[in-house]
């Protein structure tokens, strides 16, 4: 639907948000039915209604796009972590299960998990993010101080090592502040390692995967 002249500021706002949805709602079809390896502005476009430059007035490029496309992905996931919010579990307890939530999630979904981290816009988390709430809010969820800081993280980095700061105060660990950078580039590079394994090889157990991550997170950590 094109805006009108006539159109009050609110109407264009509306109309802008509902071509949004249409173009969100396209690309995540296609990337459920063919896969994200198989997308294309084209695809897209077509899918939604309109023609392929119209998908420049909305987003920055395919990759901005596509970053929303996913978030849906997250649903679960943010519902696990809503759940797990509410339980007060002990820091160990609570730093593990959120890491085992997560690792459940993405190695299901490899290629998508793999560009929500660490791609193109992989530093843009916390934007990309609150843009998708404020088109979708009925599926933002609520979390504790401590999911609600490390969940809004700027990347991937920046969200590790905020929930790795949680063990700070938990004795018998092998981390500390002069140490703790390190283990968090740890823990994230293998993560990467991780994703791009499983993205190489899609027969591979998610389970497995899960299972090294969280296996190779209790060594660096000491726990």
């Amino acid at each position: 639907m094109k805006e009108s002249k006539g159109m009050s500021m609110n109407q264009k706002e509306e109309l802008r948000t509902q071509n949004m949805i249409r173009f969100i709602e396209a690309a995540r079809e296609l990337i459920d039915q063919e896969g994200l390896e198989s997308l294309s502005i084209r695809k897209i476009a077509e899918k939604a209604g309109f023609h392929n430059s119209t998908i420049y007035l909305y987003f920055r490029d395919m990759d901005h796009l596509v970053m929303l496309a996913t978030l849906k992905h997250f649903t679960d996931y943010s519902r696990s972590l809503a759940r797990l919010s509410r339980q007060n579990l002990p820091p160990l307890d609570n730093f593990f299960a959120i890491w085992s939530f997560f690792g459940h999630t993405v190695f299901r979904s490899p290629h998508i998990f793999y560009n929500f981290f660490f791609g193109k816009h992989s530093d843009n988390l916390t934007d990309i993010m609150e843009e998708y709430y404020a088109i979708f809010p009925e599926e933002k969820e609520e979390y504790s101080a401590l999911i609600g800081i490390m969940y809004y993280g700027k990347n991937i980095t920046e969200r590790c090592y905020r929930l790795l700061e949680s063990l700070l105060d938990c004795e018998g660990l092998r981390i500390g502040r002069d140490n703790l950078e390190m283990v968090n580039e740890i823990i994230v590079s293998f993560l990467k390692f991780l994703l791009e394994e499983k993205c190489q090889d899609p027969e591979s157990d998610p389970g497995i995967m899960n299972h090294r991550l969280l296996e190779m997170i209790k060594y660096v950590t000491g726990a």
